[in-house]
């Protein structure tokens, strides 16, 4: 696969001329604490970008799971509520039956048996 970046150099230009000086020990230094106030700065710029971006993603992401949340929820009880009809209403029917057989046979309805105790 061929490369598609190309390599430019950039030509002097009469007239200038490079000059290259030595640095004494203060300018050393003061260029040493410019480039460690530079690099910590950058950090910071960047720690705080991390930071903006973990934050949105973490926002998104709980909204994302409260929608979904909600409507599994919804579907989730849309499908218990036919359950929850039919076992109420085979409840009201087994006491509808259990009521006309005891007023058919003539029996006083029992008391409620005590806890612990299975009814007869």
């Amino acid at each position: 696969m061929r490369s598609t970046r190309t390599n430019t150099r950039l030509a002097p230009v009469e007239g200038d001329e490079v000059r290259i000086r030595p640095i004494d020990q203060s300018e050393r230094r003061e260029l040493l604490l410019e480039e460690r106030i530079l690099r910590s700065q950058i950090m910071r710029e960047r720690s705080s970008a991390y930071w903006f971006a973990a934050t949105k993603w973490g926002i998104a992401g709980l909204v994302i799971g409260i929608c979904a949340g909600g409507y599994l929820m919804y579907v989730a009880m849309l499908g218990s509520v036919p359950l929850v009809e039919n076992s109420m209403f085979r409840a009201q029917a087994v006491e509808a039956a259990r009521t006309q057989l005891e007023q058919a046979s003539g029996v006083e309805p029992a008391e409620a048996p005590a806890e612990g105790q299975p009814r007869r």
